[in-house]
């Protein structure tokens, strides 16, 4: 959002710059895979597995008095096969831990934008290159490509400050 004012002596209008983050590169920080319960638990996958997935957001100044910011996006994906009856338990296929990051710089940011900036618009920069590369992690450790949908990263932080 632009904002105008005008210069008290001469009367010229002054355009305050918008905040903004900008990405720089991004990178795969960490991974692990667990397959549970292999090789066998391939010969009971016949149907696309449920995915329990948990989200976190978190950023670092990469400096003290510097504008750039590394940012991880943190995922947590299980697939499991849901139990056929009651009596029987939920089959675990897969466990996966997913830190994808990028380094943000931010211009023109101010207090009341700094958090916002990085825990909202940077995780969604983030996001679809971490949800490819988890789908194509379940791939190619056999399983169906795991489909998440697009997360809400202003919920998510407005969730998280509720907490404290």
């Amino acid at each position: 959002m632009n904002t105008e004012t005008a210069d008290s002596l001469g009367g010229a209008s002054q355009t305050t710059p918008a905040p903004s983050v900008l990405m720089g590169i991004q990178y795969v920080k960490s991974v692990e895979f667990q397959v549970l319960g292999a090789p066998a638990v391939y010969t009971r996958v016949t149907e696309r597995p449920h995915l329990g997935i948990s989200v976190d957001v978190r950023a670092h100044q990469m400096g003290e008095n510097q504008p750039n910011f590394e940012v991880e996006l943190i995922l947590r994906c299980q697939g499991h096969l849901p139990a056929q009856h009651e009596e029987e338990a939920i089959t675990p296929l897969f466990d996966v831990n997913l830190t994808y990051a990028g380094i943000f710089t931010l211009q023109h940011a101010t207090a009341e934008t700094f958090e916002t900036l990085l825990l909202i618009d940077a995780p969604r920069l983030l996001y679809p290159a971490a949800r490819n590369m988890l789908a194509t992690l379940c791939r190619e450790a056999g399983f169906l490509p795991a489909i998440i949908q697009q997360i809400d990263f202003a919920a998510l932080w407005r969730n998280r400050r509720a907490v404290g």
